[in-house]
């Protein structure tokens, strides 16, 4: 052997060295292996009991009742899911769907304890519940994964998924982040979702609720097998959304719509000159409230917004993903096309005031309404206005507000809040012996 082959040999050596297990490490204890025994321990499998009726079998069970007992019989169901805990104290994260119309639910942990739970709030927007678990005097913390928001997701990332599919616990399958931002509709609950993580690990039914998590043990997601029949194909809802909902959930009990003030039709242009890149999509400024977010940032009547935050586009699942996933307070950028041009805008929704239907039915329908010893009473109709042009006067009654009966005007006010920007306000007027079905749309 020559002198010149020592240092390749010596670098060959060092290199071999280095790939070899040192002091009993292995090469197979690689990061998936690291996060999965640091993660698997937050993941949890529940168990929700309801009460379901049976209808009756025959014509004849239908027919003579009596015979057999009245009303249908009555049966348990059960339904198993997955969960993660976010806090040493016992609260758990998991799918609406798992938890919905539940008598009695139990959480199992990885330790095989089994615990009973309550539920502190649910979203069937958001598909999100929120648990308790009720643990006795003296626990010890729980292990838990952190809810915070994650802007930094990357499309290609290697991604590890844990829960109880088909009830089969602690179940963990890899893949990678295949897509974000995607929208995907539901047959079992007839819903369209919006801004869900796509990834190849396996997700199946049993798997809805568990935890999507990234290399670094972060929580990227909750699993969801919304397609059930999907092969190589699953979802999570993203940790930002998830955190928005939780913190609601635990302040209100339910998730409070942010607010922009402004009624805004999706558009298609004819052409791309007008909306470049957008492909020919944008969203239409048809109103703005007064005193509104959208009128803080200079919104007007007209303006015609042709990007949401980062998105390439602008259309209504784009602007509801980041007012779903944001905070009160979280600043929304826009690009906005005027007859300046185009130029950024900046707006802030925050959560409804709580007299934004007396607000709305004062600025855009020109009436203001008083609570009567009757329920609600038009007590004014601005002359030229909606209102007006429909009809309404004065001592006229309002009996509900979009679909849903009303008996003040604080009930006005909470039917309103629950969808701040409606682009329509759906009435029930009563005068006199009869009762009217009117619409404002706003939009037009």
């Amino acid at each position: 052997m020559s002198r010149r082959t020592i240092p390749g040999v010596i670098v060959l050596l060092a290199i071999l060295a280095a790939a070899s297990p040192v002091r009993g490490g292995s090469l197979r204890r690689d990061a998936v292996v690291a996060v999965v025994e640091t993660a698997r321990p937050a993941v949890v499998n529940i168990s929700a009991l309801s009460l379901v009726q049976v209808p009756r079998r025959s014509l004849f069970d239908q027919l003579f009742p009596e015979l057999w007992g009245v009303g249908p019989s009555v049966r348990e169901a059960q339904s198993l899911g997955s969960g993660v805990l976010i806090s040493a104290d016992g609260l758990v994260v998991t799918n609406e769907h798992v938890v919905e119309g539940a008598s009695e639910i139990r959480v199992t942990l990885v330790d095989g304890r089994e615990l009973e739970a309550e539920v502190l709030g649910s979203d069937v927007e958001n598909d999100l519940a929120l648990l308790r678990l009720k643990l006795g005097r003296n626990a010890r913390p729980l292990p838990h994964l952190e809810l915070r928001r994650r802007d930094d997701l990357m499309v290609g990332e290697t991604v590890v998924a844990i829960g109880n599919p088909f009830g089969l616990e602690s179940t963990v399958t890899k893949g990678v982040i295949s897509a974000l931002n995607r929208t995907v509709s539901s047959r079992r609950s007839g819903r369209t979702y919006a801004d869900f993580i796509q990834t190849d690990a396996s997700i199946n039914p049993g798997n809805s609720g568990g935890a999507l998590v990234d290399l670094d043990g972060g929580l990227v997601g909750i699993n969801t097998a919304i397609i059930e029949s999907a092969r190589g194909i699953g979802f999570a809802i993203p940790a930002s959304r998830a955190r928005r909902v939780v913190d609601d959930l635990l302040r209100f009990g339910h998730v409070r719509p942010l607010w922009l003030g402004a009624v805004i039709r999706p558009i298609a242009a004819r052409g791309r000159d007008l909306l470049g890149e957008q492909g020919g999509h944008g969203l239409l400024v048809r109103r703005v409230l007064p005193g509104s977010p959208a009128a803080a940032a200079g919104l007007e009547r007209g303006d015609l917004i042709v990007r949401v935050g980062d998105r390439r586009s602008a259309d209504l699942a784009d602007l509801r993903t980041v007012l779903a996933s944001n905070a009160p307070g979280d600043a929304v950028r826009l690009e906005v096309l005027d007859d300046a041009g185009r130029h950024p805008v900046t707006v802030t929704p925050r959560t409804p005031p709580d007299d934004l239907g007396q607000r709305i039915l004062d600025s855009w329908l020109g009436l203001a309404a008083i609570d009567g010893p009757r329920g609600v009473v038009v007590r004014r109709v601005r002359p030229g206005s909606p209102a007006a042009e429909t009809g309404l006067e004065a001592g006229d009654r309002i009996l509900a507000v979009h679909g849903r009966r009303v008996a003040s005007v604080a009930e006005i006010n909470e039917v309103m809040v629950a969808d701040p920007d409606a682009p329509s306000i759906f009435l029930v007027v009563g005068r006199g012996r009869w009762a009217y079905n009117l619409t404002f749309p706003l939009d037009e």
